[in-house]
């Protein structure tokens, strides 16, 4: 009877950490794609590099990610201009914490 307790309660412990597990992953997901939709927003209202990786950086606090200025590359050739942001965010499942990948790209006209 002890031991099917037992088996019961560290199920049931398994299940709970898997639950947060997994609502931590999608959380984090879903903040990723609405500033992968910003991203791709902001690439046509704001032509401007610097002013453009500011927004940004403003738009990643807002979706608590941890993306820094050095994430953010924005080349250009011609009138064309493409921003990549690479960034990482760590998952706390107390005793192993990952770090989720996420490339985020966009490209844009430079205005003249």
């Amino acid at each position: 009877m002890r031991a099917r307790k037992l088996t019961l309660a560290l199920a049931g412990m398994l299940a709970l950490g898997s639950a947060v597990a997994l609502c931590q992953s999608l959380s984090v997901y879903y903040r990723s794609s609405q500033f992968d939709q910003c991203l791709k927003q902001e690439i046509w209202r704001t032509r401007v590099a610097e002013r453009l990786k500011v927004t940004l950086l403003d738009k990643a606090r807002t979706y608590s990610l941890p993306v820094t200025e050095d994430d953010i590359r924005i080349t250009s050739i011609g009138a064309v201009f493409r921003v990549d942001v690479d960034y990482k965010v760590p998952i706390n499942l107390l005793v192993y914490k990952p770090e989720l990948k996420f490339h985020s790209i966009g490209a844009g006209l430079l205005r003249e």
